[in-house]
């Protein structure tokens, strides 16, 4: 099922992502919109959303105004994790932002705990201490979304080996079919991304262009800019004839990954489109892959999954 998602989730193209990954910020409703519709009309066909981004409602109306079916549509939605009750209760108001009435993917957001009501799960009580408890509790909502179809695939994001391990370890629990986490040039999780591929999970890939708007703010670095200014991206893009952002999307997707840049220009939408007309060769790949962040920085654009308990 994992390589079958994969094939599909790359036949439908690179596509963006509709929040800030790091301060919380998001585009507002209108940004949403203008993006998504500029999206659709440059050929793209996937969409990632989330509860928390608070722009569900604004892709909903880019899709409306856009004129493409929706069938031809994939869209992912996430939600934080907040047990079973909660978690049914928000994937309620994740499809009504969307009016839709089923997500192509549906994702635990973070392995930590980000609940917003006053009366949690009881397994997430004091879940700072019982995040375990916590996540399968939202992963038993989760599994129960996806046996009633309105979720056509079920995984986590900015999860990493134990939290998975957590849900093999469960008699009888279905295995996520996707995991989304940071993945950039300056930092890429190669044990992950390999326990991945043994666990036929296919792994998504957020902050590929790290984000330089927000990278130097989050982690000081001494040299306010991102992956796409590095000599070594400059150069392959020269060689290629493409720009920095399509040389680290190709990078990526040539390690079999599916990759989520995001933009609200529409030049930069159809440019993230435009990376199927050229191969990187092997010494290019590796030249890339051992780029190294900025003094002083871990590499990082979003914060550690590591941190989860």
């Amino acid at each position: 099922m994992a390589l079958l998602l994969l094939q599909t989730l790359q036949a439908s193209g690179t596509r963006f992502w509709f929040c800030s990954p790091v301060s919380g910020e998001s585009w507002d409703n209108d940004d949403a919109a203008m993006a998504t519709y500029h999206f659709l009309k440059s050929g793209g066909r996937r969409l990632d959303g989330a509860l928390t981004y608070k722009g569900q409602l604004g892709l909903a109306r880019g899709i409306a105004t856009s004129g493409v079916a929706r069938s031809d549509i994939f869209i992912t939605s996430k939600i934080p994790p907040c047990g079973y009750n909660e978690t049914l209760a928000n994937f309620k108001q994740v499809l009504k932002d969307l009016q839709t009435d089923y997500v192509d993917l549906f994702l635990i957001h973070s392995a930590c705990g980000h609940c917003r009501n006053g009366d949690p799960d009881p397994a997430c009580d004091g879940q700072l201490d019982n995040h375990t408890a916590c996540r399968l509790s939202t992963w038993r909502a989760m599994e129960e979304i996806f046996r009633s179809g309105s979720a056509k695939s079920i995984g986590v994001s900015n999860y990493v080996q134990r939290h998975l391990q957590e849900i093999f370890d469960t008699p009888g629990a279905l295995w996520p079919t996707v995991v989304q986490n940071e993945l950039q040039v300056y930092h890429h999780d190669d044990d992950l991304v390999a326990f991945c591929k043994a666990h036929n999970i296919t792994f998504n890939t957020y902050a590929p262009l790290t984000t330089p708007d927000y990278g130097p703010i989050v982690h000081h670095w001494p040299l306010k800019r991102g992956s796409l200014d590095e000599p070594a991206v400059l150069a392959v893009g020269k060689a290629h004839g493409k720009s920095s952002a399509q040389v680290v999307l190709r990078w990526a997707w040539q390690q079999n990954m599916v990759v989520n840049p995001r933009s609200m220009n529409a030049t930069h939408i159809a440019e993230v489109l435009d990376i199927f007309d050229f191969e990187l060769g092997v010494d290019e790949m590796k030249t890339l892959s051992n780029i190294k962040p900025p003094p002083g920085s871990d590499g990082r654009v979003c914060g550690d999954p590591y941190k989860c308990k």
